[in-house]
């Protein structure tokens, strides 16, 4: 059995931190990139950013964290944006619902 394969980046950059989770995210998955967004709340960031671009899958507990971490940001005043990701992630969301209560924005061109 092979074992999914899932990592984090963060940069920070001045008062922007950019998390990027790479792979699945799932059940197993997911507590990492809730204590990322967590680290860069508590942090005083003033903006996150969440890339999902090289996101490849997405359960309800991925699902749960984006909806946590945008009621976490408001709470704290730290800007979110969530750049969007490919179209299997994209649909997800759609299905959902969750991606019309999102600040989904389109990533800025390499």
């Amino acid at each position: 059995m092979t074992i999914p394969s899932f990592d984090l980046r963060i940069v920070r950059n001045g008062r922007c931190t950019r998390i990027a989770p790479c792979g699945e995210l799932d059940i197993a998955t997911t507590p990492e990139l809730e204590q990322a967004l967590a680290d860069a709340t508590a942090d005083a960031a003033t903006e996150i950013v969440l890339d999902l671009r090289e996101l490849t899958f997405m359960d309800s507990s991925g699902l749960r964290a984006l909806a946590e971490a945008n009621t976490r940001a408001g709470e704290s005043g730290v800007e979110l944006s969530i750049w969007r990701g490919p179209r299997q992630i994209e649909r997800v969301l759609e299905i959902s619902g969750l991606g019309t209560l999102l600040p989904l924005v389109d990533p800025p061109p390499d």
